[in-house]
């Protein structure tokens, strides 16, 4: 059997393949998964995706690691695929441990013990380099995040070619950011021009940082490439918006998502596969910025868009082809990426319909034009690729025009205009469809967003909220038991789109590492073999649980933001609403009852007051009345009569009483108040000297007890006072009385 054939053969076993990434979607993470959907799907194999980072976390400061200590799924997944710093060391331990195969990717396994994929950064900067060096530059300065593995990757090589150029490195040239974003370019940019030694040109580690970094030097009315030039890395479609239109490493991240597929699957099947790193080929796409125009041949490179590395102009195409495509440098073949194929057979069709047309002036059918429309479509062709391949076709005609033996020019010069307007139709038809793909998320996003904010009138729980044109499978599981404790479970509260066989596991609950179990993964995809997404539940730090929904994976997003996350962090804060709604509710009801013992209480303190008048009446005493809560005294009349005090002039608070306590008998009444709000329940005694309304020292009994409220709290203290007739005291020296009488205060 050729290499080629027995790369495609189906393998007996099917596997559950799982890739840990800090999120699922935009440019880098969404086209690396798509690459790892393919290679599995081309086998038949399935793929969980699990999101490790928050769904609501500012996707442009990405933290060191995870810092989940659950990782969900991964007891029921036969291999690993973990990309960047999607785990902690903890969480990697464990996946160790488990015995499944792992690879790492666009990161370094510190104990080298696990094969490592990522682009070739190093050849990438270096070729980046090497183009700005070839245009004369002499002074190139660097932006980027080292703080990330491939950047650091990236900056290393920078400063090894400007060495080997006889560069010195200049550390005034070197602009670090604080993240892969425009915003962080941007002011790169800035301080590149408060600089009083600039380079020349630039090599910027991402798109999106050479994007905003770009913007500054417009803003201060630089024109590039004239003033200066820039090449950045990623080859992400917001490049071919901008203008000048930037040059840029395509790293060809999909590709190293298919290599890792192909090592776990390898691995599985007890192959060998050598431990360290493994890197995928780059292509070098020159555009504008870097100084390349229609009219100016830009340096030689082999794998760079539009350049003429061989004389057959059909190998030029099929060049051009595999660069615009979802392709890869021309360094790869059909037996190791079954893709490739396809762009062979869609440069075939077209080779084949021009021969015709030079050889026997045969002019293409419009079966075979629909054809060629349709593959070009089916092999999602870069934004600008509508403009590389028109102007290699053009090329052709040209080349095949001048030849001294082509005898039927009309037929070729129609056969090319209909090839032209044919794969000009697939380019376009890709665009439209990615237009109506985003407005049909932006419908869906309103829908949900409205649906997850009206949970007054519905259950998040249900997920009756997911859009009617959302057809794949969902369940949602939450915390059940103390969010606090170390070994948590998972609760199936809702599914959708499962079958029976899934909608029966409401109610079960199983750990992280067990969710979602095969049975209900089974049946989130069922025969389409879509990808299975877990993605945290989590918004301004509450943690609910984990959505797992199975679809197709975006890839062309600039973002990081794909709809999956943004659904979760809705959800999440539809959870948090109601759960307030419910709090509130709970509150309210509380309050309600609060209020009906409070007129219990007031009704049973009203017939405490008859009782204490009465009683007062008849032994002379008087009530008091002290709201602990609001600090509120009342003193009844009797009170007032006893220590010979006018009502009026007596503010409702303890102290109208404590202030005139004899300064001897002050400390047992304050200890006394004081076990009785400690909650002592025992009633309290006390004889004490009160300095009376007319001066005169009177001494008194108090008696005085705790109420509590439906929580056992202190309320209120109530009690009263009697006087005690001092010639009935024989402990009582009437000379003492009237020395304490002539020395007592003023009223």
């Amino acid at each position: 059997m050729h290499e080629s054939q027995e790369s495609l053969t189906f393998r007996s076993e099917t596997y559950n393949l799982g890739v840990f990434s800090p999120v699922v979607g935009g440019f880098y993470f969404g086209k690396l998964l798509a690459g790892v959907a393919v290679a599995a799907r081309g086998h038949g194999h399935r793929i969980t995706a699990v999101q490790t980072f928050e769904a609501d976390l500012d996707r442009g400061r990405f933290p060191e690691s995870s810092q989940r200590t659950d990782v969900p799924a991964f007891r029921h997944l036969d291999g690993h695929i973990i990309v960047t710093t999607a785990l902690g060391g903890a969480a990697l331990q464990e996946l160790r441990e488990s015995g499944a195969p792992i690879v790492c990717v666009g990161n370094v396994d510190p104990t080298h013990k696990v094969p490592t994929v990522s682009p070739d950064n190093r050849g990438g900067a270096r070729a980046a380099i090497e183009h700005l060096v070839a245009h004369g530059h002499t002074a190139i300065s660097f932006v980027g995040n080292i703080a990330q593995f491939d950047v650091r990757e990236r900056f290393e090589e920078y400063r090894t070619a400007l060495a080997e150029h006889g560069m010195d490195f200049q550390e005034s040239l070197v602009f670090f950011t604080a993240d892969n974003q425009e915003e962080s370019g941007y002011q790169a940019g800035r301080e590149w021009l408060k600089r009083t030694v600039r380079s020349s040109a630039t090599f910027a580690a991402t798109d999106r940082n050479a994007i905003g970094f770009m913007r500054a030097l417009h803003e201060a009315d630089l024109v590039l490439p004239r003033d200066h030039a820039i090449i950045a890395f990623d080859h992400s479609e917001a490049g071919s918006r901008v203008r000048p239109r930037l040059s840029s490493v395509d790293p060809h991240h999909d590709k190293v998502g298919e290599l890792a597929v192909g090592l776990v699957l390898s691995q599985l099947d007890n192959e060998c596969v050598t431990r360290g790193a493994h890197t995928v080929p780059f292509t070098l796409v020159t555009r504008e910025s870097c100084g390349c125009f229609e009219d100016t041949p830009a340096p030689r490179y082999p794998v760079a868009v539009g350049e003429r590395t061989t004389a057959d102009p059909f190998d030029r195409l099929l060049e051009t082809a595999h660069t615009v495509f979802s392709g890869f440098g021309a360094t790869w073949t059909a037996a190791h990426y079954p893709s490739a194929l396809h762009i062979g057979s869609w440069h075939g069709m077209i080779t084949e319909l021009v021969r015709k047309a030079v050889g026997r002036g045969a002019v293409p059918s419009a079966q075979g034009l629909a054809r060629i429309t349709d593959m070009t479509a089916a092999l999602h062709p870069h934004p600008e690729a509508i403009e590389r391949l028109l102007t290699v076709l053009r090329e052709i005609e040209q080349e095949l025009d001048d030849r001294d033996s082509t005898k039927y020019r009309g037929a070729l010069h129609a056969t090319m205009t209909k090839i032209s307007v044919a794969v000009a139709k697939g380019c376009t038809k890709e665009l439209l469809g990615r237009t109506g793909v985003l407005e049909r998320n932006l419908a869906n996003q309103y829908e949900i967003d409205l649906a997850l904010m009206r949970v007054e009138a519905s259950n998040p729980r249900t997920l009756s909220w997911l859009p009617g044109s959302f057809r794949g499978g969902a369940a949602l599981a939450l915390w059940s038991g103390n969010h606090g404790a170390i070994e948590r479970e998972l609760e199936v509260v809702g599914t959708r789109g499962v079958g029976s066989a899934g909608s029966r596991l409401i109610g079960a609950r199983f750990s992280a590492q067990h969710f979602p179990p095969p049975n209900l993964s089974r049946a989130l995809c069922g025969p389409r073999h879509d990808i299975v997404f877990v993605i945290p539940v989590t918004f301004a730090g509450s943690d609910w649980g984990l959505l797992a929904l199975a679809g197709m994976v975006d890839s062309h997003s600039t973002s990081a933001r794909d709809r999956f996350n943004h659904w979760a962090a809705m959800l999440a804060v539809a959870l948090d609403h109601e759960k307030r709604l419910d709090d509130l509710r709970g509150q309210q009801l509380s309050v309600l009852e609060l209020a009906s013992t409070r007129e219990e209480l007031t009704q049973a303190m009203r017939h405490s007051e008859e009782r204490f008048t009465l009683a007062s009446a008849a032994t002379y005493e008087g009530m008091w009345d002290w709201d602990v809560v609001t600090g509120r005294v009342y003193y009844s009349p009797q009170w007032c009569s006893t220590l010979k005090l006018d009502p009026a002039t007596i503010e409702p608070n303890l102290d109208s009483w404590m202030r005139r306590v004899h300064p001897e008998d002050i400390r047992d009444m304050q200890a006394a108040i004081a076990q009785q709000l400690a909650g002592i329940p025992a009633p309290f005694h006390l004889d004490q000297r009160v300095n009376a309304g007319d001066g005169s020292w009177v001494r008194i009994e108090v008696r005085g007890q705790t109420l509590v409220n439906d929580a056992g709290i202190p309320a209120r203290v109530i009690g009263a006072l009697t006087r005690v007739n001092p010639y009935d005291d024989p402990d009582i020296d009437l000379g003492e009385r009237e020395a304490d009488n002539a020395g007592s205060p003023a009223n």
